[in-house]
Formats: C-alpha cells, sequence, structure tokens
C-alpha cells in the first residue's frame, strides 16, 4: 500500500483532487491507515507498505500504537551511494519486537540502466545475442 506521504498542511497542494488524496493527508492521516490496516488484519497478518523515509519515526509510532510490530525496511534509492527516496516496510499484527533492516535496493547500476534486481522484480530478462 502506499498511503499518503505528507502530513496535512506540509507544503503546496497538488492541484488534481486524486493527486492530492496520493500525496497529501487530507482525506485520512498515517494514524487513520494503520489502525485501517490493524482491524483488517488477522493475528500474525502482515501489511506492507511504501513511504518517504523521513517520516520513518512517525510510521513506526502509528504501527506500534495500533499494535503493528515493524519487521522487515528496505530503503530504496536511484543509484548506490544515493539518499534513499522511499522505504518498503513490512508490520506484522501482534509481532514480537525486532527489525530486520535489508541492504538498500538501488534501482539505477552506474550507468543508468535498470539494476538485475529491478528488472528481475518487474519480471524482465536481458536478451542476449548469440
Amino acid at each position: 500500500m502506499q498511503p499518503p506521504y505528507y502530513p496535512a498542511g506540509s507544503g503546496r497542494l497538488p492541484e488534481t483532487e486524486a493527486l492530492r488524496a496520493a500525496r497529501s493527508e487530507t482525506g485520512c492521516t498515517l494514524e487513520d491507515i494503520c489502525t485501517a490496516a490493524a482491524w483488517l488484519l488477522r493475528w500474525g497478518g502482515s501489511f506492507c507498505l511504501v513511504h518517504k523515509p523521513e517520516r520513518l519515526a512517525d510510521l513506526c509510532c502509528a504501527l506500534r500504537a495500533r499494535g503493528l510490530e515493524p519487521k522487515r525496511l528496505r530503503l530504496v534509492c536511484r543509484r548506490a551511494g544515493d539518499a534513499p527516496s522511499l522505504l518498503l516496510l513490512e508490520a506484522r499484527r501482534g509481532g514480537r519486537p525486532g527489525l530486520d533492516i535489508a541492504a538498500p535496493l538501488c534501482l539505477e547500476d552506474g550507468t543508468g540502466r535498470p539494476t538485475a534486481e529491478l528488472d528481475n522484480a518487474y519480471f524482465r530478462t536481458k536478451e542476449t545475442n548469440a
């Protein structure tokens, strides 16, 4: 799931309603989304989402307050060495404390081409000329 990234009142809002709802917490908050996930999940169920790295502390607090324990975290960056632009997080309802932090997911190699891991994620294979 990709919840709205930014709290209401932070920055300029997009012009279209669809973009406003996708990017800013105008219709629901991060806490609302975590509450809904906790209500929908059975005990031991997983909730996965994409969010911005600068909201990691808010996200973890909102999840834990609703009985969802952050279990796996992976940062996403454009190239190796770049600052992360997104995070991928999995939380488990009723999970025990303990967070596994994976190596960053890099989207491009040094030449600007998609990495093999990204190609695999999208089921793209590289053809070879024989």
